[in-house]
């Protein structure tokens, strides 16, 4: 998973950089599989917009969060983005097919 971190009016330290990546690297999920991430910072006089967009091979997801301190936005939109996956992750596991050796004992068991 490729995370790039963007700041704008401010520049990234190592320390925000390293933050980043381990508060997003949770979000590399397997079943999703997520391809990037892209992490925009924004200062604007006294508090920060982090916007992340998250791309999975058929699914982008989208969080913004506005705050004063930049560590609490960007948790905050890493918990929206991973809810967000999680409800992706679940919707795709509930569409699948069961096996036909599943079906046939669930229909003998009713008879």
């Amino acid at each position: 998973m490729l995370i790039n971190v963007t700041g704008r009016q401010f520049e990234i330290t190592p320390a925000i950089q390293t933050q980043a990546e381990m508060v997003l690297a949770p979000l590399d999920i397997p079943a999703l599989k997520v391809t990037s991430v892209n992490a925009v910072m924004s200062r604007e006089k006294n508090h920060f917009q982090v916007s992340l967009v998250l791309n999975c091979k058929y699914h982008t997801l989208k969080a913004e969060v506005e705050d004063f301190d930049l560590y609490r936005a960007l948790d905050a939109a890493a918990d929206k983005v991973g809810a967000q996956c999680q409800e992706l992750k679940e919707k795709i596991q509930e569409h699948r097919a069961t096996a036909v050796g599943e079906t046939d004992s669930a229909q003998s068991s009713e008879d």
